[in-house]
């Protein structure tokens, strides 16, 4: 703006053009520099002469030059932009702004083309330089007098450009022609013999070609050999021009002027028609090209183009491709044939030249443009950036989501497949799943299928969080889906994505759907069903050893801090712990064995007191039977092992019995006895089991002998040992089954009342009472005497005192912490076990159905 406004104050001309760097070679006494517009920064060449003669011959051939330019239109003659006449040091310089061109010398180093490559590319220029000659000879009757390798320049796009129109002259050679006074500005190597001798009358007698023809002639050999002619002996050299062009060439270099071959035949040359000439001269046409013939155009050119040079496929084709498509020109087949194109580009130059037009393409409403875009979106999906996709791709890309057509549904479901890994993951969680829920419920079941398989493949874009709120739910409502595809399908997403489950959703979610399809009626279902199955199972698994090795090393440094604590106390109490922390540790290493060690000492029984015990009264009937029957393995194993005993030194040097091999050995030390508590305890253990009425009579088994009773109560032991199953019966003998004894809720609060009296109660073990083999005899025999109304109500009354004995358990563990684990855990573990197990084995002949 500010030039413009410094001209017209008569600051003087500001050249609006930014001069670079000259090329090496140029036509006459020109210099060809590399430009730029200073506007708009867009490329131009700049040709510059100058001297310190303003009349000097050279410059009145150059203004003769741009001149002849500004006045000449054709598609293969340099295109004309601005020129200027200023002065600079006190010479004169001319300087003709064109469009951006490079010297023909130097584009075909930088191509380096070879064999039919060479030839296709060879041609079509010449065929460019031989329509551009035909137009100035026979259409114009002009003579341009310099043909050569310099005259010819080279678009960006490939196009040969014919330049040098400083001796542009009329064939009739009026008197003030330049090509008769400047001739001497042609080098003899180019001059025909008639011009070389100055014979203008032969020149003017002759047709308007001859001259240019005899300059085509040497333009060629200088083409296929590619340098420039040392010589018009050069002209001579035949071998490199190819032979289907060699009669025409031959032609040309005709001795008679009037026996020359006129361009225009040469541009009918078969050689110079070859399928690169036909493919751009369809393209530069193709706004008057019927439909049948574009459709008919395009499915060919695919087959065509690795015949094409890559540089001139890239140089040439790719703009007119991009410019027919942009503009409607083109059917939505060229999509293939320009991402063929734009695959021989690198990323910048893709993202310069295709990127840009796919953006425009994707706007477009043309449901057959759209397909072709998805079809090939794996050729060019590698190129785009992120900004490119959000920004101009992804907004017109969504719509065929929701498109009616379901093939565009289903094409756009995948190429998000592609895409997914350069969209943004807030694109991707709020848009594309939004849409993606609604495909795997659309009408096609094909398209339900793929939606799932997406889902799977995409899962490591969306986030943790994101795939753990997701996936489930997706995946398993493939699971129930009617198709067998799309089962499949959400087996096998459910097995790639298993690093997104957690333990809960794989036992209460997946596996609960997943099962179901083990034995669904297509074989591959079921065969993705297992392989499933064993990848979750496994995962539990792992799971598991994980959590076991994790509950073991807190064990060992539980166990080790306790242990360094005590020695610093006491030397006796050191070396008590040190002899039990392997048991200590082997106990809470795992759940499992804690709870394997409860139900033992529930269903097998308990450790028998020491002392004699008096025999069950006989039983009638097949009670002897049932007594034979022996304990099963696991009860008698652990009956044995609990009767084995071992003294050991307490903390307080009394002596302390322990039952070896029970899961309670580890108490590391003794506990008073509450006497509040034993009694109320006592009266708990009293309780008869809840085993089946019958109408038989109960017979009261013997009282337990004062030798068994004093050895108990003599012991000192901290264990308080459960009273014998025959004591229970005896206890409740009379039909007086649970009514004078306390309610469970009563019980535990009896308990917990002697804790608040102030009474020490230290961690205790219960060792819940067993079933001998002849106590379970004596069961027997009292089930069959009791009466029948008696019967009933004691069945009602065990109901009700179960369901009150393990909310006792739970009430006293809450209400009693000093019981701890240690002392109720077990009553809490198996004690409904307990109460259970016996009323079994009384009702149903002693059977162990538990096989413990």
């Amino acid at each position: 703006m500010f030039a413009k406004l410094t001209a017209l104050v008569g600051g003087g001309y500001s050249f609006p053009y930014a001069i670079e760097e000259p090329y090496d070679s140029a036509w006459g006494q020109w210099t060809h520099f590399r430009g730029k517009s200073k506007d708009d920064n867009s490329p131009v060449s700049i040709f510059k002469i100058s001297s310190a003669n303003a009349n000097d011959p050279i410059l009145v051939c150059a203004r003769n030059g741009v001149k002849r330019l500004k006045m000449l239109r054709h598609p293969n003659i340099l295109a004309f932009k601005d020129s200027c006449e200023t002065t600079e040091k006190g010479a004169t310089v001319i300087m003709l702004v064109t469009e951006p061109v490079k010297p023909l010398k130097d584009v075909l180093k930088e191509l380096e083309l070879e064999g039919q490559h060479r030839d296709e590319y060879f041609a079509m220029g010449m065929l460019h330089a031989t329509n551009a000659i035909s137009f100035l000879n026979n259409d114009c009757k002009l003579i341009h007098g310099n043909i050569c390798m310099t005259a010819v320049v080279v678009t960006s796009s490939l196009d040969w450009k014919l330049s040098g129109f400083d001796l542009l002259s009329e064939h009739s050679l009026p008197p003030d022609h330049l090509l008769q006074n400047s001739s001497w500005m042609v080098d003899n190597k180019y001059k025909p013999a008639e011009l070389a001798r100055c014979e203008w009358e032969v020149v003017r007698q002759g047709p308007p070609w001859a001259v240019d023809a005899w300059g085509l002639g040497c333009l060629t050999q200088e083409v296929f050999s590619c340098t420039e002619m040392s010589s018009v002996e050069n002209l001579r050299h035949t071998e490199v021009i190819p032979p289907a062009l060699l009669q025409d060439y031959q032609k040309l270099l005709s001795s008679a002027p009037a026996r020359r071959l006129n361009p225009s035949k040469v541009a009918q040359s078969r050689f110079l028609n070859n399928r690169l000439v036909e493919v751009v001269a369809f393209m530069e046409n193709i706004a008057v090209k019927d439909s049948v013939e574009k459709e008919s155009f395009f499915r060919r050119l695919p087959g065509v183009l690795p015949a094409i040079p890559a540089a001139v496929a890239v140089g040439k084709l790719l703009p007119l491709l991009a410019s027919a498509l942009e503009f409607g020109g083109a059917p939505p087949l060229a999509v293939s044939s320009l991402m063929v194109i734009g695959g021989h580009l690198a990323g910048d130059e893709f993202n310069k030249r295709v990127v840009p037009c796919l953006s425009k393409l994707f706007a477009s409403t043309d449901r057959g443009l759209r397909r072709s875009l998805l079809e090939s979106m794996d050729q060019y999906a590698q190129h785009l950036t992120t900004s490119v996709i959000e920004d101009q791709i992804y907004p017109h890309l969504q719509t065929g989501f929701t498109d009616t057509h379901a093939y565009i549904r289903e094409l756009t479901l995948k190429s998000i497949l592609v895409l997914a890994p350069k969209l943004a993951n807030k694109t991707l969680v709020s848009s594309v799943l939004k849409h993606l829920s609604k495909l795997q419920v659309d009408e096609e079941p094909s398209i339900r299928a793929n939606t799932t398989v997406l889902l799977g493949n995409i899962a490591s874009y969306l986030g943790e969080s994101t795939c753990r709120r997701v996936l489930p739910n997706a995946f398993t409502r493939a699971l129930k889906d009617a198709f067998p595809p799309a089962r499949i399908a959400g087996l096998r997403a459910l097995t790639a994505t298993k690093q997104y489950y957690g333990t809960d959703d794989v036992a209460m979610r997946l596996l609960p759907g997943v099962c179901p399809l083990a034995i669904d009626g297509v074989p591959e279902v079921r065969q993705a069903a297992l392989l499933c199955l064993d990848t979750f199972v496994k995962f539990l698994k792992d799971e598991e050893e994980l959590r076991r090795s994790k509950d073991a090393a807190a064990a060992a440094e539980s166990a080790g801090a306790m242990g360094g604590a005590v020695t610093s106390s006491s030397g006796g109490t050191a070396s008590y712990l040190v002899g039990q922390a392997p048991a200590v540790l082997g106990a809470t290493s795992s759940m499992l064995t804690w709870a394997v060690s409860g139900l033992m000492n529930t269903v097998g029984g308990a450790t028998p007191a020491p002392g004699p015990v008096s025999p069950p009264a006989p039983v009638p009937g097949p009670a002897p039977a049932a007594a034979a029957k022996p304990m099963n393995s696991t009860a008698a194993a652990a009956a044995s092992t609990r009767g084995t005993t071992a003294p050991v030194a307490s903390s307080a040097g009394g002596a302390k019995t322990t039952a070896a091999g029970d899961g309670w050995e580890d108490d590391d030390e003794s506990f008073e006895v509450d006497e509040e508590e034993q009694a109320a305890r006592s009266r708990f253990t009293t309780k008869p089991s809840t085993a089946g009425t019958s109408n038989s009579p109960r017979t009261a088994p013997p009282s337990r002998t004062p030798s068994a009773a004093t050895s108990r109560s003599a012991s000192g032991t901290a264990r308080i040992a459960a009273p014998e199953r025959n004591e229970v019966l005896g206890a409740s003998g009379g039909g007086d089954g649970w009514n004078n004894d306390l309610d469970d809720e009563e019980l535990w609060e009896d308990m917990d009342g002697g804790n608040k009296k102030g009474a020490k109660a230290k961690p205790a073990v219960a060792v819940l009472a067993t079933r001998p083999v002849a106590a379970a005899a004596a069961d027997a025999s009292a089930a069959t005497s009791r009466p029948a109304a008696v019967g009933t109500a004691a069945a009602a009354r065990r109901a009700t005192g179960t369901a009150g004995a393990a909310r006792a358990a739970g009430e006293g563990a809450a209400a009693k912490p000093k019981l701890g684990a240690m002392k109720l855990g077990a009553t809490k573990v198996g004690g409904s076990s307990s109460a259970l197990g016996s009323a079994k084995d009384s009702l149903v002949d002693l059977k162990d159905s538990d096989n413990w």
